[in-house]
């Protein structure tokens, strides 16, 4: 009897210190692609240049543009493309003829001018986590048109086979 709890007794511990295994690999993974992700994005440029920021938004490399210097961004546009999707109201006009308009074109709000400017702003002295902030901040505000984009071109699809 003795014998038979000692080995139930090994056998709880057993799994238990494998489930921990487990557990203790599994977080390991996670936190490793977790850091690889956030370091595989590439980066066309970092700190506004010309008054022109871009970088890489998941699958999408986006410019922003300040066309007279001002701090206040007129337009944002795919990189691969050429194309401006998103354009400050009142500066559609300014858009530069080396630009081509996107189909799905759409007009940005305030708060997302106001998070895109930051973007000229920053400098070398700019600290890591502050660029992440922005980058972050823009990411949210640019994904959050994506739906209508995204209905906007499905619909254009499917009249263009019709």
């Amino acid at each position: 009897m003795f014998m038979l709890r000692m080995a139930a007794f090994k056998g709880q511990v057993s799994l238990k210190l494998e489930n921990n295994m487990i557990l203790k690999t599994s977080c390991s993974w996670g936190l490793i692609l977790v850091l690889t992700s956030c370091n595989s994005f590439r980066v066309a440029s970092t700190t506004a240049t010309n008054n022109v920021y871009c970088d890489n938004f998941l699958i999408y490399e986006m410019c922003a543009e300040d066309l007279n210097n001002d701090g206040i961004v007129e337009h944002v546009y795919f990189l691969d493309s050429l194309e401006v999707f998103l354009f400050r109201k009142g500066a559609k006009q300014s858009i530069p003829d080396h630009l081509s308009m996107h189909r799905c074109i759409r007009v940005m709000d305030e708060a997302l001018v106001a998070t895109t400017n930051r973007v000229f702003e920053v400098t070398d002295e700019t600290s890591y986590l502050e660029k992440q902030d922005i980058r972050g901040a823009m990411m949210i505000r640019y994904f959050a048109h994506l739906p209508e984009i995204t209905a906007c071109n499905l619909r254009a699809d499917q009249a263009e086979q019709s």
